[in-house]
Parts: C-alpha cells; structure tokens; sequence
C-alpha cells in the first residue's frame, strides 16, 4: 500500500514467499519500487500539495489545467524531484493536456502567479505565505513583499498589487488589528529572490545571473545543492508519508522548525542530493529501517510524547485512493466509470470552457463532477460513485489551495458508504467478470475457497475461528452452488452513453435519461447465472463481512 496504492495480489504473495527469508523484504521493496504503481500511488499526493483543480466545465476560481498526466509520468519514469520542480517551475507545455503549464492557471484570481508562489513555497520550501496575500504575517517572519517578489519572478516581470490584496476599511481598520500592511494597492513590484536566510541569489551561476528568464533563476534557486532547505523539506515529506510524522512538523511550515531528530534529517537530505535527488533511493532506505518496520501505534498512544521519538511507526488509515483501487483489485473488475467529460458533442469549442479527462482506470484520474447547476443532465451517473466514495473518507474533488494533511477524521459516514454504497455493492457482487466468482466456480475444499478469500481481502489467512465461522456459511449448498446447465443470461442492453450534452442539456428528455441512467446504475452489476443464488448470496456475505471489517481499510 505505501508503495505502490494496493493491496498485495495472491501472485506477489506468492512470489514474496517463494524468496529466502532473510531476503524477502528487500526484494520485495525492490520489486514494488520498480512497479508503474509507484508512479499512481504519488499522483494523488501532489494533486493536493501543489492544488491540482481541473474542472469539467466552466472553469471557475482557482481551477488549474489539468497537469495530473505529467505528474505520473515523471514518477514513472522516477524522473529526479530537482527536475521535476524545475519544470513545474518554468510551467512550459501543454495546459490543456497535462503539461506543467496546466499549474500556471488559476481561474478567476487576479493575482494567479501570488497563488502560485504560495504553493511552490509549501510544497518545495517550507513556507507558508498564506496571510502574506493581504498583509505581513503577524505569525511568520514573512512580509507581504516577500510573496509578490516571488510571484512576479514566476510571472517572469513586475507586478502591481491589485486591491483585493489588501484589508478593507484602509488604514483605520488595519490600525485596530494586530497586522501590518507595508504594502499598498498599486505598488509595484520587482522579480526578486526574497529569501536570502535559505539561500543567496549570489549563488546562481553566472550564466543564470545574466539570464531574463526569472523562472529559471528561481528553479535554480529553489533546488541548488547549497539549499539545504529544500532536500530535508522534500525527505521529511517521504518520511511523515511512511511513519505517519514528519520529522518536522508541520511538514509544509518551517517557521519554526525544530527537528527531532535533526541528524537524521541531514543524512537522509544529503543522500538525497548525493544519489540525484532520487526519491526512491530515500523510499528504500525508510522502507528498510527498523524505525518503519515496527508495529504501527495509533496516535493517542503517542501524542503525549514531544518529540516523539519514532519507537513505532503511527496506525493510519489507507488513503481515499488506495481505498477505490484495492477494492477493485480484490474484485478483479474495471471501473467502467465512463469519460470523464461533459461536451461530449463539443458545442462548446474551447478547451477552456470544456475538459475530457478520459475514462478513469486509477481512482486518482477522477475530478470534481460539480456543475453547480443542480441538472440532473449535467451528471455523470457513471462516475457519482466513485466521487462519493472518495470524497466520504477525505479526498478533494475541488482542490482551490494547497494542502499537505488530508481531514482523515473518522465519520459516521464512512461505515455507511463500505456497507451500503453502490460501490460496495459492485463489489460484493458475484458477477461474471469478479474474480470472486471465477475460485468460487473452481473445485476445491470449502476451507481452501474461505482461505483465497482471506488472502484477496485481508492479505492473510484466517484464524481458527474465521476459518469454522465462515466454512459454516458456505458449506450449506456447497456442493451443488454450480448450475450445471445455466440459461442464457437475460440480454441487458449496455446503458446508452454520450446521448447528452452540453447542446442538449437543457431538453426536458435531459434530466430523465441522466435519471434512468442513475437508476440503473444504482442496480449494480448483474449477478452470475452459474451460481445458484443462495449460496451465492451466502458468499457475497462473506465478501461484504471481510470488506467492512477496520482491519481492511487500516494499514497493518
């Protein structure tokens, strides 16, 4: 799960089992940090670190280009992080089709290189600028000038400070609170490095000193081996992402920053510039320490400790998007969530009024499906459930400011979705295409089909109690659960796609087939006809039992 976003499929069990085993853990760490799930189980953590927000239609504040396909592709291709913030820096490509240049917009914001310049300064640095938008911060060493210097660097010249960043009421309302502004509407602002405490602008090479180009400048700044800011912000990110605290916290915040174990923390950063800002080289040493292999505790057991000193790594809880994906591997089924696209006739022309995400086959492909609009014709009944399974245990469809800590705060609604959801119920159900039916058709003991459950669902085998329990439920029609001669499913028509859009939203006949589509999908999949359905139902208990147990959505 923390490398690569699912759970373990029997044939890496087996494959994990099959290595010596004072080896096993190594070449297992190996192996993952070789897999392309890599690549998809860090798309969704940068989504919400550097405020990926594309929308469907009509952009709207703060809604970015879609640049989640770049994201993915430089993990896969495990592209060195100090390139990777370059070229999120220079913001060059495609802004429509997942280029970096698709993080240079911000929709609606008349100041979207302030907005950048406040999520680059999180994520990369440590800086949260957040109150600098309007006045210094009375909180943070930073002054309101600090954050339009780095902002017109990124936007390549001089910049004006508009009204809005500014406290209404004038001067005599900023009087009566504990701010300061030292920075008035109109000024204009130079494309200066502000942050000479981290590093100096005099260690630019002199090539990049005479160049123009001040996004270059700052790249060179922001990842220069002589800032040792950025490789310990960047590992400390890995390490509270595998232990669950970060070494420094807040992991985005350094105003005050007191490591716990500050040796610790420079070692790791200058493996880190040592090995070419190689994140997986990090990921391999943390996943091999003792620190990360001891058994997880849960937060109040040790919140009392300051600092705590990492005897065990903390309990979590897997993330919105492992949750999806693992759910759908055990199940051995697609998504067939349909395109992620509301022109789907194109009549609104522009790119920038219309997006197509394509059709999702990772859970960190989806986006807001929000329309604002409150039509039914502007749904997509296909994607709905897999948004508000996402969206129940913390995931963002609208991401309008960065964030590095998800709300992972347990809700009563979270049980609700994993028993009652329409996803659960694809789950559960013994279809023609669930791997779940295809051991349950296979011949073989009752104990032996209750032991490949286990192992799909909880990567274990069941204890002796399990084992009786559940043996108990599937041994009644066990014998004859096969239809020997099994009829014809009843033809089920695929349920029409693409038949509105935005031409056609506004029909009345609109909203009822985006309504009847809705219904049908909330029926599920179509259960098996080679199973007889008593006992099929027993098995989808069993399946629906394992699926809503703690133990299933909790890391190990």
């Amino acid at each position: 799960l923390d490398i690569i976003g699912t759970v373990p499929t029997p044939q890496q069990i087996n494959l994990f089992l099959k290595d010596p085993p004072s080896q096993r853990r190594a070449r297992l760490i190996d192996r993952l940090l070789r897999h392309p799930g890599w690549a998809d189980n860090w798309v969704g953590y940068w989504q919400d670190v550097l405020a990926e927000n594309p929308n469907l239609i009509k952009a709207t504040l703060n809604n970015s280009g879609p640049f989640r396909w770049w994201i993915h592709e430089s993990f896969l291709d495990n592209k060195p992080f100090d390139r990777f913030v370059t070229e999120l820096v220079r913001m060059e490509g495609s802004r429509y089709f997942g280029g970096p240049a698709g993080f240079e917009m911000a929709a609606q914001n008349d100041v979207p290189m302030a907005a950048k310049a406040q999520i680059v300064g999180r994520a990369f640095l440590g800086l949260n600028m957040t109150c600098a938008r309007c006045h210094d911060a009375p909180y943070h060493d930073f002054k309101q000038e600090d954050l339009f210097q780095l902002a017109a660097m990124l936007k390549r010249g001089s910049l004006t400070v508009p009204k809005t960043s500014s406290i209404p009421g004038g001067d005599a309302a900023v009087a009566s609170l504990l701010v300061k502004v030292t920075l008035k509407p109109g000024s204009s602002v130079k494309p200066v490095w502000p942050f000479s405490n981290i590093i100096t602008s005099e260690t630019l090479p002199r090539t990049l000193k005479a160049s123009k180009d001040h996004r270059e400048q700052l790249a060179a700044l922001m990842t220069s081996p002589r800032n040792k800011r950025f490789a310990r912000v960047i590992v400390n990110r890995l390490w509270k992402r595998y232990l669950g605290r970060g070494l420094v916290e807040p992991v985005d915040d350094w105003q005050d920053a007191k490591p716990s174990h500050p040796a610790l923390l420079d070692y790791l950063a200058r493996e880190f510039v040592l090995h070419d800002y190689d994140l997986k080289h990090i990921a391999r040493i943390l996943l091999n320490s003792h620190a990360y292999q001891r058994i997880a505790r849960s937060e109040k057991d040790v919140s009392s400790q300051d600092p705590y000193l990492f005897g065990s790594p903390l309990l979590r809880r897997m993330s919105a998007e492992q949750i999806v994906d693992s759910l759908f591997l055990t199940a051995g089924k697609p998504f067939r969530a349909g395109q992620l696209c509301i022109d789907v006739d194109g009549a609104l022309q522009y790119r920038s009024s219309a997006l197509n995400l394509g059709e999702p086959t990772r859970a960190w492909q989806f986006a807001s499906l929000a329309n604002e609009r409150d039509r039914p014709s502007l749904s997509l009944p296909f994607a709905q459930p897999f948004v508000t399974v996402l969206e129940t245990f913390g995931w963002r469809s609208a991401r309008q400011n960065p964030v590095s800590d998800r709300d992972e705060t347990p809700t009563i609604l979270q049980p609700a979705v994993m028993a009652n959801s329409v996803l659960a119920r694809r789950i559960t159900r013994l279809s023609d295409d669930s791997a779940f039916t295809k051991i349950a058709l296979e011949k073989q003991p009752v104990e032996r089909l209750v032991e490949r459950v286990f192992l799909r669902m909880l990567t274990r085998q069941p204890t002796t109690g399990e084992r009786k329990l559940f043996v108990e439920l599937l041994s009644q029609g066990y014998r004859q659960r096969r239809v020997k001669t099994p009829q014809p499913p009843p033809k089920r028509k695929p349920l029409p796609r693409g038949l509105v859009g935005w031409s056609n939203h506004l029909h009345p006949r609109a909203n009822e087939i985006k309504i009847e589509l809705q219904r049908a999908v909330e029926q599920g999949d179509t259960p098996t006809n080679r199973l007889v359905s008593d006992w099929r139902e027993r098995m989808e208990d069993m399946i629906w039992i394992l699926m809503n147990t703690p133990e299933f959505v909790y890391l190990p």
